[in-house]
């Protein structure tokens, strides 16, 4: 995407057939929802102009005009063309959109409260939209499952009246509440359906395509098949040309630079993290900022350049001190102790190591990685072999629910320790071991 001109979309308009003014009046309550001027929602694609005739119902809207709208306004286009409400319910909804836009300024809290008092008064089409604010907003406020057992009755509720753009928008709902809970395999289940939707073309909405593409590629990158978080970020590169949405950009190029750093391109992974972080700063998000310095700490310090990491490093610790981020701030003493090893520094490694897994906002994920990069650290000391076996064998046993991968590199570790250390009958059993893992599994 660097260097390249896009070019300007244009949307001629002209009205044909009857207008609906009830669209218009979607327009403007959605546009005011949002806070956001005529001029805005506009964008390069249409005129100012244009957004005010559609909102006094003195010009049709198209279906590709109506797609690029709904994504500006953040809702799904069949709810932009919806029949109008009652009185009440336009009311009710409302409240609705301030919850979301609530839940998208990164106060579930807030939105939670709302969804809860508008539970019991939503009707008709309204109340699966309650019900999914709610579930989201639990899903990131507590990592509760409340969330997730509410997402799943707005996702029946969709299914139920074959409303199939919701239904893939809840399944993905659904995959990032489970990714939170640390299970990737129930994640990538839903993220499949949902993507199985999109290419039905049951969602035309570019920046929830990418969104999904760049959750997918993360999500294998995870579980350590990197064929199909390439295929993934391959298509989510092709989307990101037609998408303005700086966070689905962000995220996708920091879901590249790992993908690319697990692969060895160190120099690919550099740029993606890089890209990462510009994007993030631009957006001015503190959390995606500090989480792509982590990013590019772990590539630096994969490139060895400890000075580099450090002072990154250092970035990502003190946003994560700043704004009350634990499960950051775990990540970053993992990266610590790595680095310290990579310095040599193994005593000091291992305690980092220790601080990282003892962390209560550790993630499951950060404190088995965590496990193993103690146990290497604590290789690199005096410890006895018995001792170092059984630090292995514990990060083997944290490592196995995140994927078969995930356990080989641990066991290829364990391989290299062992070697190192005199043991060559354990070594060539954790050699074995690491080979029979990187098989493809049969059905």
């Amino acid at each position: 995407m660097a260097g390249a001109v896009k070019a300007r979309r244009v949307v001629h308009q002209k009205a044909k057939g009857p207008i609906d003014p009830g669209t218009g009046r979607r327009v403007r309550e959605l546009r005011e929802a949002r806070k956001l001027t005529q001029a805005e929602l506009a964008g390069a694609d249409f005129t100012k102009g244009f957004i005010s005739l559609v909102e006094t119902g003195h010009s049709r809207i198209s279906l590709r005009a109506a797609q690029i709208i709904s994504e500006r306004l953040g809702v799904p286009v069949s709810e932009l063309l919806a029949t109008p409400p009652s009185d009440d319910q336009r009311a009710l909804e409302f409240q609705l959109l301030q919850g979301e836009t609530l839940l998208a300024r990164g106060d579930p809290a807030g939105a939670a409260q709302i969804a809860q008092r508008l539970a019991r008064l939503a009707v008709g089409a309204l109340a699966p939209r309650v019900t999914r604010l709610h579930g989201r907003a639990l899903s990131l406020a507590n990592r509760s499952r409340d969330g997730i057992r509410l997402l799943d009755d707005a996702l029946r509720a969709y299914r139920s009246s074959d409303n199939k753009e919701m239904a893939a928008r809840v399944l993905f709902d659904l995959a990032v509440a489970h990714a939170r809970l640390e299970e990737q395999g129930e994640a990538l289940n839903l993220a499949l359906q949902a993507e199985h939707l999109v290419n039905a073309g049951a969602v035309v909405d570019r920046t929830f395509e990418l969104t999904l593409l760049s959750f997918l590629a993360g999500t294998f990158v995870v579980l350590s098949d990197f064929g199909a978080a390439d295929l993934r970020t391959e298509r989510a590169k092709a989307v990101a040309e037609d998408v303005s949405d700086p966070r689905a950009v962000a995220n996708l190029y920091e879901n590249l630079a790992q993908t690319r750093q697990r692969q060895g391109d160190l120099e690919s992974a550099l740029t993606y993290a890089r890209r990462s972080l510009q994007a993030y700063e631009e957006l001015g998000s503190q959390a995606g900022i500090g989480s792509a310095w982590n990013t590019l700490a772990w590539v630096y310090i994969s490139r060895r350049q400890v000075g580099r990491a450090s002072d990154a490093l250092a970035r990502a610790e003190r946003l994560a001190e700043e704004h009350k981020d634990g499960r950051l701030k775990a990540y970053v003493l993992q990266n610590r102790a790595e680095l310290e090893l990579a310095r040599g520094n193994a005593e000091r490694g291992v305690e980092l190591a220790d601080a990282s897994i003892a962390h209560p906002d550790a993630s499951a994920r950060c404190r088995a990685i965590s496990r193993l990069v103690r146990a290497q650290a604590l290789a690199k000391t005096k410890a006895s072999d018995a001792l170092v076996n059984a630090a292995f064998r514990a990060a083997i046993a944290d490592l196995e629910p995140h994927g078969r991968r995930m356990t080989a590199r641990a066991y290829q570790a364990l391989f290299e320790t062992q070697l190192a250390r005199g043991q060559t009958r354990q070594a060539n059993d954790a050699a074995k071991m690491a080979l029979e893992l990187l098989q493809p599994k049969l059905a």
